[in-house]
């Protein structure tokens, strides 16, 4: 028997629960992702972006990409 030749079954109750399971997860999840508190500002490193742009530079002169 292969794929292509087997019916398709009639989708019940069952499915119809799975669905609704996942969809009130999924609004859970967005819920809280939208939240004030779930949200963190991080501050802005102005040194560590300085070092690694340093850091960048000094390896692309090094394999000679820049001169």
């Amino acid at each position: 028997m292969t794929i292509a030749s087997t019916t398709p079954r009639p989708r019940g109750a069952n499915h119809r629960r799975e669905v609704t399971a996942m969809k009130k997860k999924l609004q859970r999840l967005l819920q809280l992702s939208l939240s004030p508190g779930a949200r963190r500002k991080t501050q802005f490193n102005g040194p560590l972006l300085d070092q690694k742009r340093e850091d960048v530079f000094l390896t692309m002169h090094r394999i000679g990409f820049i001169r």
